[in-house]
């Protein structure tokens, strides 16, 4: 069954009204597309680059972060993901900005934690009410006095610090990004099967640089295009590489801002999930990402879940490719010379 969406829930708990706060009024973190809201009601904060540009063409008025200066609002909404950590402190930040007497709302599924979420503010002494709403629920809450002391601290958990150590160093991470507490095995397998990379080298889905960070420490590498989706996690990639090859694209590998065969190593470890379901078709488009971004002679190098079959989709788009390693969870895959979009399409068939 389908999660339910917290944009709908929220649009239930206000009884479809368009506009429930007036024009500006509705300020939604994590905010996704919505037909529900008219286009002026609402403020949003999306780092998902693909959520963030659907918000945009939809003519929301829409922040990766939210600037520093933006007034208080009438009411604030947090839409739930699935990092307990960010959205504890995703509610503490709409707690902020929501001016006294205002409204505040948690929205989201299930299984995102929204009933132990409750449960802590309750604790806090804090008058909850709860809708439940499709397999979901809408929290509601008035914004009154002081926060809570323990916003503070959920602040302070989810804040982007020093708090994973790999390759001989510590890595700056953040609440809500890929493996933030620690490395991910899988680019732990691949750093330490990469050989000495030269030239021009992409890092698709770069996360918060662990992998670019093992990249950087060939001397023949000229470059480095790190390719991430997710706000949060190029700010944290930008933190830790201070290297002046590196070059960071806030961006969507659907929508590649890098030229066609530019590079002579790409190297992947796609995400595999669009929230809880698995997702061939993500992992698919990195594969074909890498396969344009490639010079006639490249390699790519790919970790991958030992059981999503991404052999298909090399050989569609490779003339050559093979395992090079692994464990029982992962398999390394290096493919080369990739094929041109019209061969790729002869393949296919």
């Amino acid at each position: 069954m389908a999660e339910p969406d917290p944009m709908e829930l929220l649009a239930d708990a206000f009884d479809g009204e368009p506009s429930p706060f007036g024009p500006r009024g509705l300020l939604v973190l994590r905010a996704r597309p919505s037909r529900a809201f008219a286009r002026d009601a609402l403020v949003c904060e999306q780092g998902s680059k693909p959520l963030h540009a659907a918000l945009d063409a939809e003519g929301r008025e829409v922040h990766a972060e939210l600037p520093a200066d933006l007034a208080e609002f009438p009411a604030a909404a947090v839409c739930l993901t699935r990092a307990r950590a960010e959205n504890r402190a995703n509610l503490a930040r709409a707690w902020a900005k929501t001016a006294e007497g205002g409204r505040l709302f948690v929205s989201g599924a299930k299984t995102d934690g929204i009933e132990s979420l409750q449960k802590a503010l309750r604790k806090e002494g804090l008058e909850v009410e709860a809708a439940p709403r499709r397999h979901g629920r809408v929290l509601s809450l008035v914004r009154q006095g002081e926060a809570p002391a323990l916003f503070a601290q959920w602040l302070e958990e989810a804040a982007a610090a020093p708090r994973v150590h790999g390759l001989g160093r510590d890595f700056v991470t953040a609440a809500g990004v890929f493996s933030w507490d620690k490395v991910d095995p899988g680019s732990a397998l691949l750093a330490e099967a990469l050989p000495p990379l030269k030239g021009a080298v992409a890092d698709l889905g770069a996360g918060w640089g662990f992998l670019s960070a093992r990249i950087l420490e060939s001397a023949d590498v000229a470059s480095l295009d790190l390719v991430e989706a997710e706000h949060a996690a190029l700010a944290c990639a930008q933190a830790n590489l201070s290297d002046p090859r590196a070059r960071f694209h806030w961006a969507d590998v659907r929508a590649m801002p890098l030229p066609r065969a530019s590079h002579e190593t790409v190297v992947a470890n796609p995400p595999f999930h669009d929230g809880r379901e698995v997702s061939l078709a993500l992992g698919t488009a990195f594969l074909e990402a890498a396969a344009r971004l490639l010079k006639p002679s490249g390699r790519l190098w790919l970790v991958a879940n030992r059981t999503l079959p991404y052999e298909k989709v090399l050989e569609r788009a490779f003339v050559e490719w093979s395992e090079v390693g692994g464990d029982g969870a992962y398999k390394l895959l290096c493919a080369a010379r990739p094929r041109p979009p019209a061969a790729r399409g002869r393949q296919a068939r």
